[in-house]
């Protein structure tokens, strides 16, 4: 009888915690994903660290025009010098939301457009 109890307390319980959605309902943000992994090197206004010189500055005009989405991708995916590749970790969507955002930072050669939404 004790177990009939606390079984609807347990579901209640469990159906309050599974509420909140998770995964790809929640957007995914250039500024969060660039500031956790590239910015302790290539800066957060896009300008290499001290303790990173020779990472490539995001905020020379130049740099950024010439390099395609898809050459941005690759090295992120496979790395370059002695920036470590991420390999599969992050989706098509999420890489292009990073490559967005690496193209609006300061200095980085102008407007780009608003930062797409990955859900």
């Amino acid at each position: 009888m004790r177990r009939l109890r606390v079984l609807p307390a347990f579901a209640l319980v469990l159906g309050w915690g599974c509420s909140q959605p998770t995964g790809p309902e929640h957007p995914i943000e250039g500024k969060r994903l660039y500031d956790q992994y590239c910015a302790r090197c290539h800066g957060v206004d896009g300008v290499p660290t001290k303790e990173a010189p020779t990472a490539s500055s995001f905020a020379d005009p130049q740099v950024v025009e010439r390099l395609s989405d898809e050459s941005i991708k690759g090295v992120i995916r496979g790395g370059k010098g002695q920036m470590p590749g991420f390999g599969d970790r992050f989706t098509d969507g999420t890489l292009q939301v990073m490559v967005a955002y690496l193209r609006r930072l300061p200095g980085s050669g102008g407007e780009a457009p608003a930062e797409p939404a990955v859900e």
